[in-house]
């Protein structure tokens, strides 16, 4: 493939990772079958539409890609529709304008080296796009504030936010949890419903029962994050043991309901649905 269809395919999947994601029950996170309580579908598929377009700019690096992208949300759509999507999907990207259609295993690769290589100047746009947008309950830091210019490599800034924040772990790790837990989830259940948007519901699960979300945390606490990802291990196994997706439909949205009534959305889980389903549709099958 030449750059041109390249980048007409990454804006193409970009736009469809999004959307569909919106068509897929996500307990507690916008989806068309329940909005939430400060935004619903039609803010994220512009969204979509907007980040299809700035995540693709060629001329712009890593960090340019992502601030870009957080200001044009920002000044469009005026709320944090989708930034865990754009610090999820910028890394792929980048490394796809570059190297073309390659294998998970490879890009998995580049991905880490990327993030490795960038040095502090690099490192400011990313800090500049997260103030910015300034996610619910982000707060502040002792040490490495994103509120404040970067003094370290973003390596160093992602392997010291890696315990309390799951996007960092993936930058730190090389989307190690991407490859292993969403990647065979979206997998197993896609063949076993083969929907799409049902095969993101249970990488949405499977994330959420196996990690504390970090949006959870910071706006509701540890304690309430446990206690969600305790209750998804029963929704997840809904999952695994259940054929009947009317069933499986009605006691999701019971779990959607109750989250939502005590403003709980696992956001981060989202982000890395969005990214695993993103990964697969962009890297050659192997």
């Amino acid at each position: 493939m030449n750059n041109l269809e390249i980048k007409k395919l990454l804006k193409k999947q970009i736009k469809f990772a999004c959307d569909i994601e919106m068509k897929s029950l996500k307990p507690g996170n916008v989806h068309k079958f329940s909005k939430s309580f400060d935004m619903n579908t039609k803010d994220f598929l512009k969204s979509s539409l907007i980040i299809s377009r700035s995540l693709t700019k060629k001329k712009f690096n890593l960090g340019k890609k992502i601030f870009f992208s957080a200001k044009e949300v920002k000044n469009k759509i005026k709320k944090n529709t989708n930034l865990g999507i754009i610090l999820m999907l910028a890394p792929i990207i980048t490394v796809i304008e570059k190297e073309g259609l390659i294998s998970k295993k490879k890009i998995i690769t580049k991905i880490k080296s990327l993030i490795k290589k960038q040095d502090i100047n690099n490192s400011i746009d990313i800090y500049r796009a997260i103030s910015l947008i300034a996610p619910g309950g982000l707060g502040h830091s002792k040490k490495y504030d994103v509120n404040e210019l970067p003094k370290i490599k973003l390596y160093k800034a992602m392997k010291f936010a890696k315990n309390k924040d799951l996007i960092s772990k993936q930058y730190y790790n090389g989307y190690k949890d991407i490859i292993n837990t969403g990647i065979p989830t979206y997998k197993k259940f896609y063949k076993k419903w083969g929907k799409i948007e049902w095969a993101l519901t249970a990488v949405y699960l499977n994330f959420l029962k196996k990690y504390n979300d970090s949006h959870i945390i910071r706006k509701n606490g540890i304690k309430t994050a446990k206690k969600v990802r305790n209750e998804a291990k029963n929704y997840y196994n809904l999952l695994k043991s259940n054929n009947k997706l009317t069933k499986i439909k009605k006691k999701l949205l019971f779990f959607d309901k109750k989250l939502k009534s005590k403003h709980i959305n696992p956001g981060t889980m989202a982000d890395l649905s969005v990214a695993t389903l993103f990964l697969e549709l962009v890297t050659k099958k192997q």
